[in-house]
């Protein structure tokens, strides 16, 4: 496994070389020479021709050199060009399993990228075993004993063990116990393989293991015994049934039938299977296919719900979810819909959201409105649409606000009843693609709760329909890599509201906050006035947002997360619309208006608000709050710090938070009296010096061509290379006076930040 784990990182790096020493231990790889004619490559063969491994008819030679010598090779007037000799590989897995090459959603997810990153261990390899014959390591050996006991100096951090007996004559027991003695879990079932789960998050030094098969002719033999510390994952769906597809990762014998109480959770309908199998169908295993998870440590428990025809009510699947909850289920994956809304369920799915368990559910495959569907609608449950293999949404794919996320859903080949695989659509088969990268990210980094999980997956979903947020695919398509490579942070997250959806002001809505955030601060702002601050007590908070006036029938939403020394330790912002309409032009600003064009990119763009009475009032002096409120939203600066570095920006003042976000990046600096001045007006030369800031150029220098301004009296100005910058780059015009002194209108601020934007398009 170590070898080919460097080999795949070889491969990623693209320059795998043939390793080699020459008669001094260094390092041989293979290069590529070139050379422009038959006489210069002659002359080479001449002097290296022992150091050749082969020749090309055009002049192109493979040779064995070290670094050192390659570095003075390539000098010679007789070489060309001198290159690696890339090595290639077959383009297809590190997988072995045989239909993996029939998952494009595998690949759409990027799965493929983030698989080497994870691994599956037996804890108990290595360590010592002690039974009635004496102490053992235990190297997965056969046991001829009841009873054992496992010990381990470090400690073993486990969630669940599992004991396998070579055959079963009727009920057994497996009971775990501590040092102490104290029953820690058990199981008993007529399989031959028993799981306990262990308590979270604690260590054992020494374990017991009993095993009671009372009345057996035969003794059993203990034929493995594996501990792990595993994400849990609860299928909530048909059951699933055993598969020669499914490692040990599938913990039949802690599951529950709700249709037919007593037994085990087998399938009698196929889907619990299909589902499952895009969860955990066992990686490398050299039979069909992998699962989204099926290579990383994490476990399925699968839940019977519903019946061979696929239909259940909401008490069981309740039933069902509080289980789940209990038995410690870090993700719940709910492949199932339909119409309708029940107090049992919605207790059931906000027991599982406070416990920070992940809820995934499908959106269902009616192609009607989200709105009335549910567990999907559920707030906190992540709903999940089903696209194709060309990224495009099913059309019976249901959609809405409640919608949040895609995954691949059409033709997902996966693990069937009686040992077989089958193509089944819909987005029963997405949602269990979400709920695998959902425990990817949670056995990457513990510490995540579900609300940092579901921003971690949106935040890094593939857009595929327009930019954002739509109602039809939510926040695109979820990808493994990006959202495992984000860096750890709190985060806070809307559970009722979507970026661009209506919001009623009379309605409640709820925040989710992250569990590093309780205790902290939770600020509300719209529009960047003041709304709320509040001290985050609860995994939830409810508000009820104020209708706050506004110039645009679409306001932005800040929410930020401070400690008490005013750090930002979270943040979030989003576009809410208002059910109030407000006109996309200013009164005061026609078509014919030398700006007109600038101030429309503006409003578009979200830079500018303008006013309630819909005017822009172009002519107005631009005042420094104004200013920087602007620059902001052109921007986008995250805050650092709530608290205000000057006397007189007050947190209740509008645009407060933007002036202290402008401060911390160095835009502005205030004035030697601790005061900002908000409403001051604001010189031209002031503006080209925080502009020139904001786009980092220097304010100390400048090698282009200076243009003559003849009011700028060259590098004696405080703002002379700030303009010049500016100039060069188009953002301000170039004229015979730059006019430094005098007040800048709003329509001159909204025409630079059009051509500052239209400068940053084209710098990207």
């Amino acid at each position: 496994m170590r070898n080919h784990l460097w080999f795949m990182v070889c491969l990623w790096v693209g320059c795998v070389f043939l390793f080699a020493k020459d008669a001094h231990g260094q390092s041989l790889s293979e290069w590529l020479i070139y050379f422009q004619n038959e006489k210069d490559y002659s002359l080479f063969m001449e002097k290296y021709k022992d150091r050749v491994k082969d020749e090309e008819e055009q002049w192109v030679a493979k040779a064995l050199f070290t670094r050192e010598e390659i570095d003075e090779i390539q000098k010679l007037p007789i070489v060309a060009k001198v290159e690696p000799n890339y090595q290639k590989s077959l383009a297809s897995s590190i997988f072995n399993d045989p239909l993996f090459s029939q998952q494009w959603g595998i690949n759409k997810i990027d799965i493929w990228s983030v698989a080497p990153k994870f691994h599956q261990r037996n804890i108990l390899i290595g360590k010592q075993i002690v039974t009635t014959q004496g102490a053992m390591t235990y190297e997965g050996q056969p046991l001829h004993t009841l009873s054992f006991s496992i010990s381990s100096e470090e400690g073993m951090k486990l969630s669940r063990l599992s004991v396998t007996i070579d055959h079963v004559e009727s009920l057994w027991t497996l009971k775990v116990m501590d040092q102490n003695g104290n029953v820690v879990s058990q199981n008993n079932g007529n399989l031959s393989t028993l799981d306990v789960l262990l308590p979270k998050n604690h260590t054992y030094k020494v374990l017991q293991i009993h095993i009671q098969a009372n009345g057996w002719k035969e003794p059993p033999v203990i034929t493995n015994v594996t501990a792990v510390d595993h994400v849990l994952v609860a299928v909530i769906d048909t059951g699933a049934a055993i598969h020669k597809d499914f490692c040990g990762n599938v913990l039949h014998s802690l599951g529950g039938d709700y249709v037919h109480p007593g037994r085990l959770a087998l399938d009698d309908h196929g889907h619990g299977t299909h589902v499952t199998g895009i969860i955990a169908a066992c990686a490398n295993n050299h039979e069909g296919i992998v699962g989204t998870a099926g290579f990383a440590p994490v476990d399925v428990v699968p839940f019977k719900v519903l019946d061979r025809e696929g239909t259940g009510s909401d008490f069981e699947i309740a039933k069902a979810v509080n289980d789940a909850v209990s038995i410690g289920a870090d993700v719940i994956n709910l492949s199932l819909a339909g119409k309708g809304k029940t107090l049992v369920l919605e207790q059931a799915v906000q027991n599982a959201l406070r416990h920070h368990v992940v809820i995934v559910a499908a959106a269902g495959n009616w192609g009607i409105s989200l709105q009335e569907v549910y567990p999907a609608s559920y707030p906190g449950v992540i709903a999940v649409a089903a696209v194709d293999e060309n990224n495009q949404i099913i059309p019976y794919s249901d959609y809405g606000w409640e919608l949040d996320i895609s995954a691949p859903g059409e033709n997902i080949l996966s693990t069937y009843m009686n040992n077989e695989y089958r193509v089944l659509n819909g987005t029963s088969m997405a949602a269990p693609f979400v709920s695998g990268v959902a425990a990817l990210l949670k056995a990457m980094d513990p510490r995540l709760d579900d609300i940092q999980i579901r921003k971690r997956l949106f935040e890094s979903a593939k857009d595929i329909r327009e930019k954002g947020y739509d109602t039809h695919s939510g926040y695109g398509v979820v990808q493994a890599a990006k959202a495992i490579h984000l860096p750890y942070s709190e985060a806070v997250d809307w559970l009722t509201i979507q970026n661009g959806q209506p919001v009623s002001f009379s309605k409640q809505q709820l925040l989710g906050i992250s569990k590093g955030l309780i205790g902290k601060d939770v600020y509300v702002f719209i529009d960047d006035q003041f709304v709320e601050k509040r001290n985050a007590d609860d995994h939830w908070i409810s508000f009820i947002l104020p209708d706050i006036p506004s110039a645009r029938n679409e306001q932005k939403l800040t929410v930020i997360s401070a400690d008490h020394n005013g750090e930002v330790v979270a943040f979030d912002e989003r576009w809410m619309n208002s059910t109030s309409s407000a006109s996309a032009s200013f009164t005061d600003v026609p078509s014919s208006f030398w700006a007109y064009e600038e101030i429309q990119t503006a409003y578009r763009e979200r830079w500018i608000n303008g006013f309630t009475d819909h005017t822009f009032r172009p002519n107005a002096l631009l005042t420094r709050r104004h200013a920087v409120m602007m620059m902001n939203r052109l921007f986008q600066w995250r805050p650092k710090q709530i608290q205000s570095p000057f006397l007189d920006t007050p947190l209740t003042l509008a645009g407060a938070v933007p002036i202290y976000t402008a401060y911390g990046q160095r835009i502005v600096k205030g004035y030697d009296d601790g005061h900002f001045y908000p409403e001051r007006f604001v010189t031209r030369a002031q503006m080209a010096v925080m502009l020139a800031r904001a786009l980092k150029l220097s304010e100390t220098s400048f090698s282009g061509t200076p243009y003559p301004f003849k009011d700028i009296d060259g590098p004696g100005h405080f703002a002379y290379y700030a303009v010049q910058q500016l100039a060069d780059k188009g953002i301000i015009t170039k004229q015979p006076y730059f006019r430094p002194n005098e007040f800048l209108t709003r329509a001159q601020f909204a025409a630079m930040l059009a051509r500052t934007y239209r400068y940053m398009s084209n710098r990207k």
